[in-house]
């Protein structure tokens, strides 16, 4: 799942979640994996994040959480831009902000992008601890908050919106070292998946949608998450997964936009 932006100042955010974790209960999955923006401004919030976290501690199976630019800050932005004190207290509440686990066969490998991406002191240890988890013959899953490309031709190749170059290169040269059968990501609100060698699957929000005429269709605009079941001889089936009580709504249309505040 991916893109929840929990929040006191985000209703729609927590009736949808309430939802997911009555879904979550039913399917009983081994781990759930939450892909960033976990909250709606934690980035200078810190309330935010502990709302989140207490939100996610009402899910009835394991979590793990990789941070996104709602939880950081983000890169080159000079409004929020990610930096070591938004780091450190996203950490406090939610631990690691990259790691490893084994399930079964396979290994699943959560990166924090936003710090992997910037220029940071502790990016380039980031890399180097990146490249080593993804040098195993196990079938991986490697988990980041933004996808690592855009698929349709039209689609303008936005550094806020994707890995671009030349880091794309350098993390698809460490992919391909490993056995990467999977990269799943949210970010952009609109479920996607695509085989390129790898599946790239995209998770939509748990929360809402965004307007056209903010976010062009480069995917499907819906509600919800994804389940993955990794077979145990490194296959990947995924499927979007639309709970029932989760309402279908949009930014600024069904609900005054939080930010314009």
């Amino acid at each position: 799942m991916s893109d929840s932006h929990l929040s006191p100042n985000a209703p729609y955010a927590d009736a949808n979640w309430r939802a997911i974790v009555e879904a979550i209960d039913e399917v009983s999955p081994d781990l759930v994996v939450h892909t960033g923006d976990v909250s709606l401004n934690g980035a200078d919030d810190v309330c935010d994040l502990v709302h989140a976290r207490d939100m996610l501690d009402r899910l009835g199976a394991p979590w793990v959480a990789i941070p996104g630019n709602h939880d950081i800050g983000d890169i080159d932005d000079e409004h929020q831009p990610v930096d070591d004190l938004r780091r450190r207290c996203y950490q406090r509440v939610f631990g690691d902000a990259s790691w490893m686990r084994q399930l079964g066969d396979w290994t699943l490998v959560g990166v924090d992008v936003q710090t992997l991406l910037s220029d940071l002191d502790g990016a380039e240890a980031l890399w180097e601890w990146l490249g080593g988890v993804l040098q195993t013959k196990a079938p991986t899953a490697l988990f980041t908050h933004r996808p690592l490309r855009p698929w349709r031709v039209d689609d303008a190749d936005d550094p806020r919106r994707y890995v671009t170059e030349p880091n794309r290169s350098r993390l698809f040269s460490l992919m391909s070292a490993g056995n990467v059968r999977l990269v799943a990501s949210g970010h952009v609100h609109q479920w996607r998946h695509v085989v390129d060698t790898v599946n790239h699957v995209w998770a939509p929000s748990t929360w809402a949608t965004l307007p056209d005429r903010i976010q062009p269709v480069i995917g499907v605009k819906t509600v919800g998450m994804v389940g993955h079941d990794l077979g145990d001889h490194g296959s990947v089936s995924s499927t979007l997964l639309q709970p029932a009580g989760v309402l279908l709504v949009t930014v600024g249309d069904d609900f005054d936009s939080p930010y314009t505040h």
